[in-house]
């Protein structure tokens, strides 16, 4: 497959933008948020998504008003907003919820310092496996193929994006690690389960992501090719993978 470099987002610029504000507030002043949602607007007529790069903008603002340890907190609350939408309502639970981390647990703090095996040898003890997670990293791998199979160094920009769009969801330590650890090397060993559409949440974030990447036809192409592929795995028959759609 090649890449429709002329492919332009599906996002209009200004949709969400007082989502972004309020979430902005939860680490800043009012008049700091002010100053940082025109920040904000450049930086998507910059990137041409709401995603790509969204590390680094919480990254930049969080060093120029001196708040560095709050960078994870403002990177949940802007995807929290980017995933509600754009009401005032919606922008709402942002602010409220922000904070409201699920519990970490301290021994996989620093669990991107050791490989998967070292990582299945730790915590062999407490390996679970959902029906909906086996369903979900199945359907990643596949799409994961197909995309592999794009040419102009694609795989350049998906990998690095998975990564910051993982380490952006408003998950636990372990929930983050366990699906960073199947994008780096094809496997990993489930700890923590998730809640209610967290990984069809993520998969639409992709999913968006692509569109802006590849254009809207490829992507549902490739989505509905990889969710067809399913159809006759053996994990499709505990979770259908339909759910994720």
């Amino acid at each position: 497959m090649k890449i429709n470099q002329n492919s332009e987002p599906n996002i209009t610029k200004n949709s969400k933008q007082n989502s972004i504000y309020l979430s902005l507030q939860t680490v800043l002043s009012e008049e700091e948020a002010n100053e940082v949602i025109e920040k904000w607007s450049t930086y998507f007529q910059d990137t041409g998504s709401v995603f790509n790069g969204l590390n680094s903008f919480a990254k930049e603002v969080c060093q120029t008003y001196g708040i560095a340890d709050q960078q994870r907190d403002l990177l949940r609350a802007l995807h929290r907003a980017l995933l509600l939408g754009d009401s005032d309502s919606a922008a709402k639970v942002v602010k409220d919820n922000t904070g409201n981390n699920l519990s970490i647990d301290p021994a996989i703090e620093s669990i991107n310092e050791i490989d998967n095996n070292q990582y299945q040898a730790l915590f062999t003890s407490q390996v679970i496996s959902t029906p909906e997670f086996l369903t979900f990293q199945c359907l990643l791998l596949k799409i994961l193929d197909l995309l592999g199979k794009f040419e102009n160094g694609f795989n350049q920009k998906l990998n690095p994006f998975l990564i910051e769009l993982t380490q952006s969801m408003p998950w636990s330590v372990g929930q983050q690690n366990q699906l960073l650890s199947l994008i780096n090397t094809g496997k990993t060993v489930q700890l923590r389960t998730y809640k209610p559409d967290q990984l069809k949440s993520f998969l639409k974030h992709l999913r968006a992501w692509l569109e802006g990447e590849i254009g809207g036809t490829i992507a549902t192409q490739v989505m509905d090719e990889a969710i067809e592929a399913m159809n006759n795995e053996p994990e499709n028959l505990n979770y259908n993978v339909k759910k994720f759609q």
